[in-house]
This record gives structure tokens, sequence and C-alpha cells, in this order.
């Protein structure tokens, strides 16, 4: 009897097990490629149900690419429905390197667009290169076309990596440089302030219009990067990021590991710090994101392979790990959680849900012989314990960058995905700790070189360091390389950026362009195993649409408006799929001011030319109708 009540119950552990980790169905996967390379930085929920993707393009016009490169790489973004259908694509560059690196859907229903260029004027680019790379900001319209775009930056490195709209219209910029103020009268002096050492947090505060307001410049003696903000309840700021200075600059706190420590500042609506944390084990800890809490606080994540030590209080398993910590309103820690899934696992994404637990996003690489990685989603409750993950993937490589939930309740886990990508390579032996880039000391040769710069060696080591960080810290997968020991030839360096240069064949320059000139049309699909289904070049965006099968459905409306109240664009969304159908727009009085044809279910409206007061929207299609009122202010 004793032994019939065990197995019962270690039945019932396995099938709660067995449902924890595959009870959340996938709706639909779909990749969007062209025959090169494609690598997605960020994706968006919008108002209709959908999403918009955006990343950045190697691809000619091909596979399922419909857009002309201009350059190197370009901003490419799309526009799909619900059903991850494409509903609108569009392609931004110069004759350079642009690199969408993070994007919003803004109050008006349009889209900000923020990375990094090194073009020149020419193609989609209206100013000129400041120095290496610059920040890129275009502002587009709800139906996607372009509003205005800004060119910022100084002599040497600015790498943008964040934008978010603010609340009174305006976008706080976030990103990292290593540019002096320029000394020269004749040259625009967009970096009002010298570096402090190597690489620091650049912050640029815009208008609605792309006006700059004010900037801020916060360092240490060594390199600083900036990765996320969020704006505060009282209109300041929480900036989070990696950081290897000690104390020196702003940096009022000395680095606690031998690699790098999460570095995070609050500042006030203008800039002022009103306090900072330095957080860290006693070797490297990548910082990737920060989101605001429901109770006034703040969830950070990254990823760390510290022990327990200094103010990391939980264990790693093998390599490098989840570590997520739940911040107060003053930046003290509430609670800490590490999260072991693989060989190396790699976080890149948080949200809250509405019932105040969390999902993290990021990614595993397993296996010896070959590595492969797939998409992580993990939900944990308020307090860190594991609810549920999945694991969706590939054969081949698949570094998942943003997981965000949709209207409907569903998620969305986006990335860039290589299923070709162990049969690319040669097979070799590559467990986790060989050519293993720390020191005994767990210290990063990237961070020993940076140790070794002195103040009057900056301008001459800024190409040789950009050069590494590039290398080092820069792939699809947005996390610094640091944290995976992998060889020199691995397609598994991750980290800041995305590769810059011939990503082709890098021996030959010109081979970018012929090779995509010389291709007969597009490729067909071709079919992989396990999750994915399709895949078009080298690498391809990809998206997994998840249901969460703990969530309510939401009902939806027939009609609504959103933004509304609006001061110019607001989107019409209709509740319900049809064929044909007739928009018009009333004013209050009842006069006609606009008619129009619509097939799709989001409908741009403009009203910017009309003055302040309540107009009428009329919808009618062949599957019903209905109005919707909106105040313009």
């Amino acid at each position: 009897m004793k032994n019939y009540f065990i197995h019962i119950i270690v039945a019932v552990l396995y099938f709660l097990l067995v449902q924890m980790c595959q009870s959340q169905d996938i709706l639909w996967e779909k990749s969007f490629g062209g025959r090169h390379a494609e690598y997605l930085s960020d994706v968006q929920a919008t108002s209709d149900y959908g999403f918009i993707l955006g990343g950045s393009s190697l691809s000619r016009k091909s596979g399922n690419k419909n857009s002309f490169s201009k350059g190197d790489l370009d901003f490419w973004i799309w526009k799909m429905d619900e059903n991850g259908e494409p509903e609108w694509q569009k392609s931004y560059g110069g004759s350079g390197t642009d690199q969408l690196q993070s994007m919003r859907v803004t109050h008006d229903g349009g889209f900000i667009l923020a990375g990094t260029s090194n073009s020149i004027i020419s193609f989609d680019k209206k100013e000129e290169c400041r120095g290496g790379n610059d920040y890129w900001i275009i502002k587009l319209d709800a139906a996607g076309e372009e509003m205005w775009q800004r060119t910022l930056g100084g002599k040497g490195q600015d790498d943008l990596t964040c934008v978010i709209q603010t609340t009174d219209g305006g976008y706080l910029l976030g990103g990292s440089s290593n540019s002096d103020l320029s000394k020269e009268s004749n040259e625009q002096q967009e970096k009002k302030e010298n570096s402090r050492g190597n690489m620091d947090y650049w912050i640029i505060k815009l208008n609605s219009k792309g006006e700059e307001e004010w900037q801020k410049t916060y360092g240490g003696d060594y390199t600083d990067l900036l990765k996320s903000v969020v704006q505060t309840k009282e209109g300041g700021y929480v900036l989070g990021g990696y950081s290897t200075s000690g104390e020196s600059g702003e940096k009022n706190q000395s680095n606690y590991g031998k690699g790098g420590d999460f570095w995070i500042l609050k500042i006030d609506k203008v800039g002022r710090i009103e306090w900072q944390q330095t957080i860290g084990g006693n070797k490297d800890d990548q910082f990737q994101t920060l989101i605001k809490t429901y109770d006034g606080g703040y969830l950070v994540g990254g990823t760390s392979i510290s022990g327990t030590s200094n103010n990391k209080n939980r264990p790693n398993g093998i390599g490098s790990d989840f570590w997520v910590i739940k911040l107060d309103e003053f930046g003290e820690i509430v609670w800490q959680e590490t999260y072991d899934f693989g060989e190396g696992d790699v976080l890149t994404s948080l949200i809250e849900n509405e019932d105040n637990t969390f999902l993290i996003g990021g990614y595993s690489i397993f296996g010896e012989d070959e590595e492969v990685s797939d998409y992580i989603a993990l939900k944990v409750s308020q307090t860190g314990e594991r609810l549920w993950q999945r694991t969706v993937g590939s054969d081949g490589e698949d570094i998942l960058r943003q997981v965000i939930e949709t209207r409907d309740g569903s998620y969305l886990m986006a990335g860039t995905s290589n299923p070709e990508f162990t049969k690319q390579r040669n097979r070799r032996s590559n467990k986790f700790n060989a050519l293993n880039p720390f020191d005994s000391n767990g210290q990063h040769e990237i961070s020993r070189k940076l140790q070794k710069t002195t103040d009057s060696k900056i301008n001459e080591w800024s190409t040789e360091v950009n050069s590494a960080v590039a290398k080092e810290i820069a792939s699809a997968g947005e996390m610094v390389n640091q944290v995976l020991p992998n060889s020199k030839d691995s397609n598994f360096r991750i980290g800041l950026q995305m590769p810059t240069g011939n990503l082709v064949n890098p021996s030959n320059t010109d081979n970018v362009k012929t090779n995509a000139v010389n291709l007969k049309g597009p490729k067909p699909g071709s079919k992989f195993s396990r999750d994915k289904k399709m895949n078009y070049g080298n690498k391809d965006y990809w998206v997994v649409k998840l249901k969460d099968e703990g969530k309510k459905i939401k009902e939806r409306f027939k009609f609504e408006a959103t933004p509304n109240p609006t001061s110019a664009y607001t989107n019409i969304i209709i509740g319900f799929e049809f064929n044909t159908g007739l928009a018009v727009v009333y004013d209050i009085s009842g006069r006609q001011l606009q008619q129009f044809t619509i097939k799709s279910r989001t409908v741009p409206v403009n009203l910017a030319n009309y003055p302040t007061g309540i107009y009428i929207v009329n919808i009618k299609t062949n599957k019903g109708e209905g109005s919707v009122k909106i105040i313009k202010n």
C-alpha cells in the first residue's frame, strides 16, 4: 500500500511538471527575411491586436522582403496583423551601416525608430555623419510614412540602444558615447560634455518635433554601457546598464567583481542624479533591461556568471544564468533570484502581467559537439517563484530578443533564427569551459584591456576599443559576449550591437552588393524540424505566438479609437474581419470632412489640420457598421 501511494504521488508530480513546462501552446510561428541576414532588435504590440517588428537587414529584395537594400545594414520594419500576416514593410538606410536598436508606438498612433548610423547624406539619410557612429532617429506616422528624422553625435563613437516616449509627448534617447565636446568652432557641438573614460551613458531629451531640450553624460573611468531607460511617475527617469568603472566621475561606488556590474541611476526630469546603485557578484554580471512595477519599484534583469558573493545572494548553475532583482522605489534590493536552463543562459526581456506576475524572456545554449540555442519564456510569481516555462527552437541558433504581451493576452516571442547554423560550421567538441575568455580571477580580457587605458590614450585607443567592443560585445543577441566563452569563430558571440561592415564576406567588401544583385528571385522557404517550419536566408526574423492557458480571453470592441483624445493621428480599430469598407469623417455639426475606402482593420485618421473639438468617424463594411467619437485636443 505504501508503494502504491508513492507511485501515485510520483505520477501526479510528473504530470504537474509536464504541465508547467509544456502547457503553453504555440498558436503560430512565422519567419520573415531575405536571402542574406536579418537581425531583429525589437517588437512592439499595436492597438489593433497586431504588432510591429524592427531590426536591421542585409538582404536585397528576396525571400519575403519586398524592399531594396540601400547600403550595408538598413533599418527594416514590418507591420503585422494579429495572425502574423504582413500589412506593410519599410526600409530606411544610407550608404553605410544603419542598425535599428529600439522602437516604440507613439501617442499619435505612429512609431519612433532609433538606432545607430555611420551613413553620410545618401538615400534616406538626410543629415551628415558626425563621427564614428551616431544616434539616428526617425519618426513615422500611423501609416508608416516619415514625418522627421535627426542625426546626433560627436566625433567619436555614439551607440544608441533605447528610446522611450515621455509623458510630455517628447522622447528620451539613451545609449553610450566616448565622444568629447567639440573644440572646433565650425563644428556642430551636439555632444555638450567630455567623455569620462571610455564609453559613458549619454541621454538626450527631445521635444515632440525632435528638437533637443537637454542632454547629460554619466560615467566613470572605464566602460559604462547604457541599455535601458524608464520614466518615473513624477517625470524623472531610471537608467540601467553595465559598468566596469570604479569610484570615479558620476559613479560613487566601487566595482564589485573582476568583470562588470549592473549600474542603475535615478535622475530627475532635467537629469540631476537622485540615487544610484551598483549591483554585482565576484565575476561578470551583464545588465540587460529594467521595467517599472506595480508597487512603484523596479524589476531588473541580466545575465550573471558570479557565484554567491558581494550583494548577489543566489547561487549560479552551470555557466551563465538569468539574474533577476526586484528593487523598491529607492533602489534597495527587495528580492533576487537566478534561473538556470542550459550551459549558457542569456536574459533579454522582462514584462509585468496584469496580475503582477512577471514573464522573463531570453535564450539558452545547449549541446557539446554542436551548440544549439533556443528561445526561453519563464513565468514567475511577483516574488520570483517559477510558475511555468516554455522552450521554443529550431535545430540551430535561435536568439530571442524580446517577449511582449499582445492585446489579446497572448505572448509574442521574437528574435533572430538561423536553423542551418549547425550545418554551416565544422563539427567540433566545444564544451562550455573550453576557450574561456575569463582569467582565473573571473576578469574578462576586454575588462583587462580597458583598465590599462589612460585618459591620454583614449583617442588613440578609440578605434581599437570600439572594434573590440563591436566584436566582443556585438551580434544578434544584444547581450555582452563576456558571458559566453566561445571560440572566435563561433556565431554565438553576442552583445551590444549587431556586427558592422561586410557580413557576407569580410575579406571582400564588394561581395555584399554583388552577391545580392546576382540573386535570381526569392528563395523558396526551406522547411525545418522542431518548432520552426520555414526559413528564407542565413538569419531571419522569427516570431512565435504563445497562448497563456492561465489567462482569460479579453473581450473585443467592434469599433474603438486609439489614441483618444489625440492631437493629430488616431487609429480606428475594427474588431472583425471584412472585405470592403468606407470611412467618413464628420465634425460635430455633421459636416463631412473626409471620405476614403478601407481594406485593413486598422484605419489611420489624420485630424492634424482641424481645430480642437469633437469628430465622428463612421465606418461601413460589408460585415457591419458603426461610429466612433474622437476628441481632438
